[in-house]
């Protein structure tokens, strides 16, 4: 069997595995049926079981539990696929969960040294600032700052986005988010934060810290995302050397 092919009959297979799961066949927390068992339901070999198995793993969706079986993750974790510049409304939504926000608060402030750099404006600058906590089926999983130059959007404009979305309300102002460079950190949860999402003082998270700019290079955003880590499967695409002409 070729490899293509192969790579084939895994994503069906885990094609079925999910539709199983989002029908309620399979339903949280529940394990899955012996792999034996399992694989002559699906009149499929073990291995190429283990393979699709695998691949809902690395969705979050299904679990192994050493020594006992797999199971299905009482909650699912959400995929960020960050070669998409995706709000966290539509991140969210997109993963079949509810969004929503709470702990919203928004006001003048003054910019912190890397927020004023990457608008090109002296440290300090007053810019309007938005922090809330966004929710997936009401469980809190980033803690976000954003933050906007206020002849653009006003603490008052940022506190009440476009159906949530500060894109949005950016987009309806003429300024449509083209693309937007992030760099990644791990880190820990100190107290507030941990309040914040819930987690233990000491939690691992991951943060971003994002430059959102119009078509035309003007820095439109300036965002700080922290995600529980416990909640996000986050994905890249990544150019092999076949893609580079000069390989």
């Amino acid at each position: 069997m070729s490899t293509n092919a192969r790579r084939s009959l895994r994503h069906r297979l885990a094609d079925d595995l999910r539709a199983l799961v989002l029908s309620g066949e399979l339903a949280p927390g529940a394990q899955l049926p012996s792999e034996p068992e399992l694989a002559r339901r699906m009149r499929v070999s073990r291995s190429s079981l283990r393979s699709a198995i695998a691949l809902l793993e690395e969705e979050g969706l299904l679990r192994p539990v050493h020594g006992s079986g797999t199971y299905v993750n009482d909650r699912p974790l959400l995929r960020d696929d960050l070669s998409r510049n995706l709000s966290g409304t539509e991140m969210i939504a997109a993963t079949g969960r509810t969004p929503g926000a709470r702990l919203t608060e928004a006001r003048l402030e003054p910019a912190p040294p890397d927020v004023a750099a990457a608008f090109g404006l002296p440290d300090g600058t007053p810019l309007s600032a938005l922090r809330r906590v966004r929710t997936a089926d009401d469980q809190p999983v980033i803690d976000t700052t954003d933050w906007c130059r206020p002849e653009v959007l006003d603490p008052v404009a940022m506190a009440d986005p476009v159906d949530g979305s500060v894109y949005r309300a950016l987009a309806e102002r003429g300024l449509a988010i083209h693309h937007g460079v992030a760099t990644m950190r791990p880190a820990v949860a100190d107290a507030r934060i941990a309040e914040r999402l819930e987690v233990p003082e000491g939690s691992l998270l991951l943060t971003l810290f994002q430059t959102d700019s119009t078509a035309d290079g003007v820095v439109a955003l300036v965002s700080l995302e922290i995600y529980r880590a416990d909640a996000f499967l986050i994905s890249v695409y990544r150019r092999g050397p076949g893609d580079d002409a000069s390989a």
